[in-house]
């Protein structure tokens, strides 16, 4: 007969353990599916570590408060939505030397942004939808669609016959608790359509995993987004047999694709906002581990984003979905949320930094 008072401890640890469980799962924000994703890519080849993004040159330091997306207009200015709720124009002096302007106030948190076939701006605000703006007024064009209004209106791009593709990216969960969202690993998210001369929104696919960026090809006859927390961008036929059907683009990435830009000579550019590391893989394969997750995002968002940012890149991937090349820093501690190709420069913007980071691209892409 074993020791009674083992017993009688272990069962008082095992009610206590089971107590301290429920109290988690009554606390906790989240509801966690089960998740069974592919195992990481092995970085060889393209997706070779490297640190082409070392001695990136930091543009408006200090000036810019935290440039999520990237935009350029005909006269070769960048554009992007800065913390403060402002957007930004930077014009060049020269190549290292930028004057950094308050161009439009939007206020909220601007992210994802395009130009418009009339040269205004369009600009994604996740709790205002989707915005028209041009110097010094702000219009909104969508606030809602079917009924249920916009949480996190994300990424934008704009088709030369004027229709407006974007994505929401949750309707449960707003931009900052978008940590919540990808701890959750459910559904949340919409592509959308905006329809210029009609004025109407609509729904071209639901039911997507925290969709991000998107970016038209160069024919306009399909487009592609990503889905942020499948480490995948999907592509969406706008023309031809198969049009509204969608099919992979390029799948299992070795990290969390942000935003997406096309630069017009063939190839996509997917910001990876961090690799895949060790602490995310253990929380998507363990429901428990994200609900632990989620109460410390609550308390302090930063420590968490801290924990799982790690060689944030740009990767260059062609129009057949082809990965090409890969632009990392295993030294970045800030995130990589665009990627955008201008001449022969990388430009990039990151949600955790005060800058815009640039790079001379050496090779022919």
């Amino acid at each position: 007969m074993g020791n009674p008072t083992i017993a009688v401890v272990a069962a008082a640890l095992c009610i206590a353990l089971a107590a301290g469980w429920k109290a988690l799962l009554r606390t906790s924000p989240i509801d966690p599916a089960s998740i069974d994703l592919p195992h990481p890519p092995q970085r060889l080849g393209v997706f070779a570590h490297n640190n082409r993004l070392q001695n990136a040159h930091k543009l408006g330091s200090g000036l810019i408060s935290n440039p999520e997306d990237l935009a350029v207009d005909s006269q070769g200015r960048l554009y992007t939505g800065s913390g403060d709720g402002w957007i930004k124009r930077i014009s060049f002096v020269d190549n290292l030397d930028v004057l950094v302007e308050n161009w439009t106030y939007v206020g909220g948190r601007p992210l994802g942004l395009a130009f418009g076939i009339h040269g205004e701006l369009l600009v994604c605000e996740p709790s205002q939808g989707l915005l028209n703006v041009t110097e010094g007024h702000v219009e909104i064009l969508a606030e809602e669609a079917d009924g249920l209004k916009f949480k996190f209106a994300d990424g934008v791009d704009a088709s030369r016959e004027g229709a407006v593709y974007f994505t929401d990216a949750s309707y449960k969960y707003g931009f900052h608790d978008h940590l919540l969202d990808m701890l959750e690993y459910r559904p949340h998210g919409r592509l959308l359509k905006y329809d210029s001369s009609t004025k109407t929104t609509s729904v071209l696919l639901k039911d997507l995993y925290f969709p991000n960026g998107v970016a038209l090809s160069a024919k306009q006859d399909f487009l592609v987004f990503c889905e942020t927390t499948l480490y995948r961008c999907q592509k969406y036929w706008l023309e031809g047999p198969e049009k509204g059907t969608v099919e992979s683009f390029i799948d299992n990435l070795p990290g969390l694709p942000d935003n997406i830009h096309y630069d017009g000579n063939g190839t996509f550019w997917i910001a990876l906002a961090t690799s895949r590391t060790l602490s995310w893989t253990i929380a998507t394969k363990f429901p428990s581990v994200r609900h632990v997750l989620a109460l410390i995002a609550r308390l302090a968002p930063g420590a968490v984003i801290d924990a799982i940012v790690n060689e944030p890149s740009v990767l260059a991937v062609n129009e057949m979905g082809n990965p090409i090349a890969l632009y990392a820093d295993p030294n970045l501690s800030n995130q990589i949320n665009s990627g955008l190709k201008m001449g022969d420069s990388l430009y990039y913007g990151s949600l955790t930094a005060d800058y815009i980071g640039h790079v001379p691209l050496t090779e022919e892409i």
